[in-house]
């Protein structure tokens, strides 16, 4: 006897009263194109079968010509079953291109309805999956930022904050950067340690760097550029001025300080201001005097100051100058040359 097997495979067809295409067992539904650039766009599908299990491959297709098939350009999708999306890449500036899901479904390839788009022209700025969220917990050491990043396709990508003083800026040109990282459903890159400098306005963007694919050639998608200040140093050292002391024999006075900062690199000059007529010496518009940078956190230091006149009341405090040219003080003693 002699038996006969039998192979039922599907048939796609498409639903003349639906944007779906159909098999008896597949539907495939092409999304919307979006995140659309001059060479680059997004686009996916979400396949249903009956058996997920005969599903072979996922992706979408695309061409300058309507009806595209796997035959034209293809991105597959890693993703079996569920919503996936793809990103279409080396697309040529303002061009129209159609664009629909597929599935391999055994050995039949199913597709879902055409979508068409057009690229953007080269120098035309294009919407973007990142979004930029105010940065929060400034400190004199840094900041944080919280970033959204929508889906778009990328197999390969990251996210973070580049910054700088200049407002026109791009990753490539930054002053610096920091990686994201997901906390509870939210980007969040904290920006600590980073040279930041105190009393200056920064700008910062999000950005998504990513690739396609196994090979990681980074391209970029940025969110909108916002700025912060970033604080002075607080006063949480100690600045503080010794008694000065008359030498009537040399006739100069030594004054001496000391002072205990938490961030010494950020210092530019240490030394005390004085003045005969002024209570409160400035060191913009008064006599000064520098001594060494401070290497270290606690620094003492003293100066002898000359040329002064007999019988006169000398004002001086000690003062700390940052890289940022503000200027902090602190207590102020007098002293007679008599």
């Amino acid at each position: 006897m002699a038996m006969a097997l039998l192979w039922v495979l599907p048939s796609c067809k498409q639903d003349e009263n639906s944007l779906n295409h159909f098999t008896d067992n597949v539907v495939v539904t092409t999304a919307e194109p979006a995140f659309i650039t001059g060479s680059t766009a997004s686009c996916g599908a979400e396949v249903t079968a009956d058996d997920a299990g005969l599903l072979i491959g996922l992706g979408v297709c695309w061409s300058k010509s309507a009806n595209p098939t796997v035959d034209d350009n293809v991105m597959q999708s890693h993703r079996c079953s569920k919503p996936y999306l793809c990103l279409l890449t080396d697309l040529e500036p303002n061009t129209q291109y159609h664009v629909r899901g597929f599935a391999q479904y055994g050995t039949e390839y199913c597709y879902g309805s055409e979508k068409t788009f057009t690229t953007l022209a080269a120098d035309v700025p294009a919407a973007s999956p990142v979004t930029t969220l105010p940065a929060y917990e400034i400190t004199y050491e840094g900041f944080s930022c919280d970033v959204t990043v929508e889906p778009f396709g990328a197999t390969l990508w990251q996210v973070g904050v580049c910054y700088s003083q200049n407002p026109d800026f791009t990753f490539n040109n930054c002053e610096g950067y920091c990686m994201a990282y997901l906390e509870d459903d939210v980007y969040r890159a904290h920006c600590y340690g980073y040279g930041l400098l105190p009393n200056t306005q920064y700008y910062y963007r999000a950005f998504v760097a990513y690739g396609n694919g196994h090979e990681y050639n980074p391209n970029y998608f940025y969110g909108e550029i916002l700025s912060f200040t970033m604080p002075d140093i607080p006063l949480i050292f100690e600045l503080q001025t010794y008694v000065p002391y008359y030498w009537w024999s040399g006739n100069y006075i030594n004054v001496s300080g000391y002072l205990y900062c938490s961030k010494p690199e950020v210092i530019d000059k240490v030394g005390f201001c004085y003045s005969s007529t002024n209570e409160y010496p400035q060191y913009e518009s008064d006599f000064y005097t520098t001594v060494a940078t401070p290497t270290g956190s606690w620094y003492e230091f003293q100066s002898d100051v000359y040329n002064i006149s007999a019988n006169t009341k000398y004002y001086f405090r000690t003062f700390v100058r940052y890289m940022t040219d503000s200027i902090r003080y602190g207590n102020v003693k007098s002293v007679y040359t008599n």
